[in-house]
């Protein structure tokens, strides 16, 4: 029974030790619960046997405190020690107290605040049972002195936080003087614990109680829906601390008590009893729970390590750990505008780069027509251009003239769809710079404005040239191209149809105008089409991602940034050593249950 007793102990020292939490585990053990003035020290100490913990008033026990018991009957003299200082072993057990009151006064200050971190102590002695209990600082009600204001509140969370491990036996403390029925432990119990499964009820100050045929139905189990049994103790009252009576002269007053008053259910109730049946219930226990728990140490050593490799490692290298980043960067970059990273998260650059493209250039181009007044324009032109005489031709200047006018409408359109091109790997470069450098905050804040101030000299390279090719095409109107010459024929022949002869010389040569300068736009919107996501991959794109890895290893690689900007994020660097924590415990673990496995 022992060993399997001492696993948990080991198990509990491991985690606590290295400064986590055993919560992840669900550790089978007894959780001590009451409320102030219930006695709940008094039988600590008598199933101890040693005058331990500190008293006073208010709250005493403001950390859980871990009592490991262990019997060894190879030694004489009782003696403990805590595992903050595992080498130091007490045999006066007045300096426990004040080694608790002092530990504790160092985590949560002398305002009478709790804390959830616990003190751990071990007890050998030869004349008691190896036995493991949590004691929890007791419930409150009302802040006295300067205990904070929400102490009802701490304390009921640390107290939940125990008791709700499905694995924990909870010793509900309550006092035989008072009405049962308003018991907080019981209530607190029965909230997590409702159909009494795992709990286990101690009545304190039987010799205070009224002998009637109620109190003696809830003594044997009649009244109190608990299943693990109800135990009336009888506690060292204040006397008996002041004039020093022995535990042992106690529990020996306590035992003729109730073969006194209770002869009947005697054997059922005491200290002794209580002790030999919390050894019971939790040997059981923890036997009932130790395959489970061999399982969870490994799902949790697995999660751990994922948990790890996904934190990486820590920087031993600050030049070649940037050097990398910088690498992966890149890669991601050019993998999400290629294609080469398809991810059903989100669009790839290059899927968002396309429908630029198809979308936002075709669309943008297409609402590009003549205007209304196109004829009126023309019309007006010729007149321009003709001066004070009547033209029996028309002047190739009034086609230049509003070809170039009509050509300038082209100028914006093409501007933003570079823009919103541009946009989309601002987008990109955000999101690879999250994902990639997520744990260098410094890093990601630098690279992205570097990668940020290229793209933006990119988009106004792209924007020169798109406007330098409009320039040029509203500096020299080609009417001998190809395409306009080829169906500049079929235009005016549309134009001059016979069914148009109500309309006058004048009318007709305004229409052939407009036919041509409506195939002449469509001509350069064409080639729009072809030139415009041609001159964004160019600049915007690839002479972008080209640029991208010496232009950050330029701007980054200096003495003077290395260390700052490979700098993790403060959340890694806890998290990492939480991980790093618990895995080293969970491996402990396994080397422990293992034993048993």
């Amino acid at each position: 029974m022992e060993n399997f007793l001492e696993i948990i102990n080991d198990l509990q020292d491991v985690f606590n030790t290295v400064g986590v939490s055993s919560d992840t585990l669900s550790l089978p053990q007894i959780v001590v619960v009451g409320s102030q003035s219930t006695g709940k020290s008094s039988v600590l100490e008598s199933i101890v046997r040693q005058d331990f913990l500190p008293r006073g008033s208010g709250i005493v026990t403001r950390r859980p405190l871990i009592i490991q018991l262990t019997q060894d009957i190879t030694i004489e003299t009782p003696k403990a020690s805590f595992l903050h200082e595992p080498d130091v072993w007490y045999t006066d057990f007045t300096e426990i107290s004040n080694e608790i009151i002092k530990n504790t006064d160092q985590v949560c200050g002398k305002n009478k605040g709790i804390s959830s971190d616990p003190i751990t102590i071990k007890v050998v002695d030869a004349h008691m049972p190896t036995l493991t209990l949590v004691d929890l600082p007791g419930i409150t009600k009302i802040p006295i002195g300067d205990q904070p204001e929400d102490i009802e509140e701490q304390t009921y969370s640390l107290i939940n936080r125990y008791i709700e491990n499905p694995n924990s036996i909870i010793l509900a403390i309550s006092p035989g003087n008072s009405d049962i029925a308003n018991s907080e432990s019981l209530k607190l119990a029965r909230t997590v614990d409702p159909d009494g499964d795992r709990t286990i009820a101690v009545i304190t100050k039987v010799d205070l109680m009224e002998r009637t045929r109620e109190n003696l139905d809830v003594l044997q189990g009649k009244t109190l829906p608990v299943k693990l049994g109800i135990i009336g103790v009888i506690n060292r009252n204040q006397s008996h601390i002041e004039q020093k009576v022995t535990v042992e002269s106690c529990l020996e007053r306590e035992a003729q008590y109730f073969k006194n008053f209770y002869h009947n259910i005697a054997s059922e109730h005491g200290t002794e009893h209580l002790i030999q049946r919390l050894c019971t219930i939790l040997m059981n226990h923890v036997k009932n729970c130790l395959p489970d728990l061999i399982q969870r140490v490994t799902e949790e050593k697995i999660v751990q390590h994922e948990i790890l490799n996904s934190l990486g490692p820590k920087v031993e290298d600050p030049k070649l750990t940037l050097a990398e980043c910088i690498r992966i960067y890149v890669d991601r970059f050019k993998a999400e505008i290629y294609g080469t990273n398809s991810s059903w998260q989100h669009n790839t650059g290059g899927k968002e780069l396309r429908d630029v493209f198809e979308r936002e250039i075709g669309e943008a181009l297409d609402k590009i027509s003549l205007p209304e007044d196109i004829e009126c324009k023309i019309e007006a032109e010729i007149r321009n251009a003709s001066g004070s005489k009547p033209s029996l031709f028309t002047p190739n200047i009034v086609f230049d003239n509003l070809a170039c006018e009509i050509l300038k409408k082209f100028r914006p359109p093409v501007k933003r769809a570079i823009k919103k091109g541009a946009e989309k790997l601002s987008d990109v470069i955000a999101r690879v710079g999250k994902d990639v450098l997520r744990k260098y905050p410094n890093l990601k804040r630098e690279a992205h404005q570097i990668a940020m101030n290229l793209l933006i000299k990119k988009q106004y390279e792209a924007e020169g040239f798109i406007d330098n090719y409009l320039k040029l095409e509203e500096c020299y109107i080609n009417t001998n191209h190809r395409l306009f010459t080829m169906n500049r024929s079929k235009v005016e022949a549309e134009n001059r149809d016979e069914n148009l002869e109500d309309l006058s010389f004048e009318k007709r040569n305004i229409r052939v105008i407009k036919g041509l300068l409506d195939l002449y736009i469509g001509i350069i919107r064409y080639q729009l089409m072809d030139i415009v996501p041609k001159a964004l991959i160019c600049f915007v794109v690839k002479e972008f991602s080209d640029g991208l890895h010496s232009s950050l290893m330029k701007n980054l690689f200096t003495e003077d940034k290395v260390d700052n900007l490979v700098k993790e994020d403060m959340i890694i660097e806890e998290k990492r050593e939480r991980a790093t924590k618990m895995l080293d415990a969970l491996q402990k673990a396994d080397i422990i249950t293992s034993l048993f496995d």
